[in-house]
């Protein structure tokens, strides 16, 4: 009698931790699927920033990614705050050690990211994309075979590079696109775009708060807070600057985002701001055309206005793109230093072909000065994958272009073509910085955006029981007869 006594008390509690698990993830799942979550994470974001707690920020964002994982079904919502959080790096861009007290957390919210695959399993679904990211996990893996040694190939920030450029990219790939096959429909495009559009919404809050903390009446028109970050901030803008247009499309609201967006782009003292900001955003305008939004006969007036307004501003504009705005960049110096990065790239692709010297060589130290936590960059899309990967990192990258560009090409709806918008802003920001060569939060940002593009123009996918009939599926071409097989 005590047995069953004892046995009717586990399954009662057993009952009521089930109770509980089910009502903390219908919560969260509310939570998600609501209008607040992306406030909720911009708020904690920025209120981070104005009181200067990012490690405490940190924290908290952790501890919100493990709850996300543990009790939302959908996988995007924890992976959401992490994307976010990133721009709370600005407060310690130049010492990312302080933010060591938060790997336990971040520990935490590994585990419950294992924890929410064993409760809501994904059935993994391979595209297009995935061809190209696996060739660059093997071109990123082997990269600087013969150039350099073991023991600096094992440090942690080369295996942070070499694989996160490679394995955690493919990884994500695997995840995101599961998870939006599993969902599906414009309502999961809507939220997968929240995720850009709230982390453009924090930098352009970052660097209003910069202004205000340093703002000087007599020289704030000359020069600007001399911002260590700007360069990353720039390219977090310019990979989010065409969310808000396509938002746009039903509420036309949504363009006052985009004005605050450009705006943050004209003051952030980066010349690389100033020039593709203006592509892009004519991009932009050229996008709500296409989608109605507004008349040819409107945006021909809007494009006056503007040609006016950058003929006002000529003089202050020629200032900041000869970089004597900050006081500090010398236009001839630094971009003297880019050429000898682009003649360095050559030079060392002559030396190593096959393998290049390595993502994580020091060996251009001498040229580019190494922040904590980062490679030495060429400064070049094309030089970086020739220089530090080689042969192989040049048909590795070939393909993925190649893979993420036919895709693109293959459906035309408004999601696909802002996603578009998006990637060339961060192809653009390649040629001049570091770019989708930041594993964290660029090149994650990228991948997620494509697994997105996949699913908006519904190209076919492979599972796992189709697999089984063979690998080289996945090689063949063209890709929709042998995809729909």
């Amino acid at each position: 009698m005590k047995g069953d006594s004892f046995y009717a008390q586990a399954m009662g509690i057993r009952h009521r931790c089930y109770m509980l698990f089910c009502a903390l993830c219908e919560a969260m799942e509310r939570l998600w699927r609501g209008k607040f979550y992306f406030p909720l994470l911009l708020g904690i974001t920025l209120s981070a920033v104005v009181f200067h707690q990012a490690v405490l920020g940190v924290s908290v964002m952790l501890v919100i990614t493990a709850c996300m994982f543990l009790f939302c079904p959908d996988i995007l919502a924890g992976m959401s705050s992490i994307c976010v959080m990133t721009l709370l790096a600005t407060e310690h861009y130049t010492d990312m050690g302080a933010f060591l007290p938060c790997l336990p957390l971040a520990l935490v919210a590994a585990v419950s990211l294992v924890a929410h695959l064993l409760v809501w399993p994904l059935e993994l679904r391979i595209g297009r994309s995935c061809r190209g990211l696996l060739l660059v996990s093997a071109a990123a893996a082997m990269s600087g075979m013969g150039a350099i040694s073991q023991a600096q190939a094992l440090k942690p920030m080369s295996l942070y590079y070499s694989l996160g450029l490679g394995v955690m990219l493919l990884g994500v790939y695997l995840l995101t696109r599961a998870q939006m096959a599993k969902e599906g429909g414009e309502e999961m495009l809507r939220r997968f775009a929240g995720i850009f559009y709230t982390m453009g919404l924090c930098a352009a809050g970052v660097i209003l708060w910069a202004y205000i903390e340093n703002w000087d009446p007599a020289a704030a028109i000359h020069v600007a807070p001399d911002l260590r970050w700007r360069n990353f901030v720039t390219t977090v803008l310019l990979t989010t600057l065409p969310v808000p247009f396509a938002f746009a499309i039903k509420h036309k609201a949504h363009l006052l985002s985009a004005a605050v967006l450009t705006a943050s782009l004209t003051v952030t003292g980066s010349r690389m701001g100033l020039l593709l900001g203006a592509v892009e955003l004519l991009l932009c305008c050229c996008y709500l055309v296409r989608w109605g939004v507004i008349s040819k006969k409107l945006m021909r007036k809007i494009l006056l206005l503007g040609a006016g307004a950058v003929l006002l501003l000529s003089p202050l504009i020629l200032t900041v793109a000869l970089g004597g705005r900050t006081g500090e960049n010398d236009f001839h110096g630094s971009n003297m230093i880019r050429l000898q990065l682009l003649a360095r790239s050559v030079e060392d692709f002559l030396h190593y072909p096959l393998f290049g010297i390595g993502l994580s060589n020091p060996a251009n130290a001498d040229l580019y000065p190494v922040v904590e936590g980062s490679m030495v960059f060429y400064h070049n899309l094309p030089a970086q994958v020739m220089g530090s990967m080689g042969m192989l990192g040049i048909v590795a990258y070939g393909v993925l272009i190649h893979d993420r560009v036919s895709l693109l090409r293959s459906g035309h709806n408004a999601w696909s073509n802002m996603l578009g918008l998006c990637y060339l802003g961060m192809l653009m920001v390649s040629m001049v910085n570091p770019g989708e060569f930041c594993p964290f939060p660029n090149a994650v940002m990228m991948t997620m955006a494509f697994a997105a593009v996949e699913e908006a123009v519904g190209d076919p996918v492979l599972t796992l029981a189709q697999l089984n009939t063979g690998w080289y599926r996945i090689w063949i071409g063209p890709w929709e007869p042998a995809l729909r097989k």
